[in-house]
């Protein structure tokens, strides 16, 4: 009874149709599936780092300055390969609320890790003059679209908990390891009205059936072209971050094949019709309609994708023209400066990246601290 009647469209379209399909792990204590998990949780039932990392750091001793934004590292002594690392200065720029005039914060380390995600990482480094080789390449993003089906009952999908099953019957799709799995979003009604195509009139019919409507959401495993950079980060002679990014001929078709298995779960499920985020929505109701999907367009301005995971753009690896860190995290010609986030992993992966990532950041510490153990003491 845990499932909202979104979530179990999985599990009985699933059934219907023999594939696999399962709970996922909900990091919560005390949840009280008010549905709001993407917003923040009011209820501190969800385990964020609000309540888990940042009270274990403070107690360690740690100093936390919020409303702050570092704007560069620059070395400050020149790296002599021998004892402890040379001292880096982090400048930040810092608003405080209802005071016009930002201050600015200096820090001075030997030691410096850079956890700003997969964008502004290699952004930060970029303008710091730190960039080159792999910094910014092999952007991954998780591309993912919706797929709506109108049930003859109530799915208020804007309720309960917001992803407690998933689907992973095409995780490794045409027998490569690169394929998709299929979950299901919060969809308050201000996010369905932005996601939703359509304007004016159209638009707001399809919102009147905001009670009915069951919405999927197709996660593809992008970079199966593991030779070819389709996405990077770069910043412009303004100093402002740009991200560009291109479905490759090889993901195209898995977010092809991810539309039509979705329509298909929402059809097994009990949906009367079927749409796509297509700039002009296509319905479908019957199997053929269905699986005339595979051949709709995925170019771009053609159908609505949205970003679900971002990783990869200073990878880990020993090669400095493709990656961007050691495997040890450490950034490739700068000693003591660690990177600790999405950004290390050097693929893609086939699930969501959370649990990856905290773990490869935990491993990256524990080498990090015997590595400097005489730093971290100090």
């Amino acid at each position: 009874d845990a499932h909202s009647a979104n979530n179990r469209i999985i599990f009985d379209g699933a059934r219907t149709l023999g594939w696999r399909a399962s709970t996922a792990m909900i990091n919560a204590d005390r949840c009280v599936r008010c549905g709001f998990c993407g917003q923040g949780c009011r209820h501190n039932a969800k385990q964020s780092t609000l309540l888990t990392y940042l009270p274990t750091a403070l107690a360690s001793g740690a100093m936390l300055y919020t409303d702050a934004r570092v704007t560069t590292i620059a070395p400050l002594e020149r790296d002599t390969g021998q004892g402890t690392p040379p001292l880096k200065r982090v400048t930040a720029r810092v608003g405080v609320r209802g005071d016009a005039r930002p201050r600015t914060l200096v820090i001075d380390a030997p030691l410096v890790v850079v956890a700003a995600g997969a964008i502004e990482t290699p952004a930060l480094l970029q303008r710091s003059g730190m960039g080159g080789g792999g910094v910014g390449e092999w952007l991954r993003l998780h591309p993912t679209t919706a797929i709506t089906g109108v049930y003859p009952h109530d799915i208020l999908s804007n309720t309960g908990i917001p992803l407690s099953s998933m689907c992973d019957e095409f995780i490794r799709w045409n027998n490569t390891d690169y394929g998709f799995w299929i979950e299901t979003p919060p969809m308050h009604p201000s996010f369905m009205a932005a996601a939703l195509p359509a304007f004016g009139t159209s638009h707001a019919a399809r919102m009147r059936q905001f009670r009915q409507l069951g919405v999927l959401i197709a996660l593809t495993r992008d970079g199966a072209d593991t030779r070819t950079s389709s996405g990077r980060v770069r910043v412009d002679r303004h100093g402002r971050t740009s991200i560009q990014y291109q479905l490759q001929p090889a993901d195209q078709a898995r977010v092809r094949a991810s539309v039509v298995a979705a329509a298909r779960l929402h059809r097994a499920a009990g949906a009367t019709a079927i749409e796509t985020l297509h700039s002009v929505p296509i319905r479908a109701q019957t199997d053929q309609e269905i699986e005339a999907l595979a051949t709709a367009s995925v170019a771009p301005n053609r159908l609505a994708m949205f970003s679900a995971h971002v990783n990869g753009t200073c990878r880990m690896g020993t090669d400095r023209s493709q990656s961007g860190a050691t495997p040890d995290g450490e950034r490739h010609g700068v000693r003591g400066l660690y990177i600790s986030d999405g950004a290390l992993l050097p693929t893609a992966l086939g699930v969501n990246p959370q649990e990856t990532i905290m773990a490869v950041a935990s491993v990256l510490a524990d080498r990090m601290a015997t590595r400097h153990a005489g730093i971290v003491r100090g």
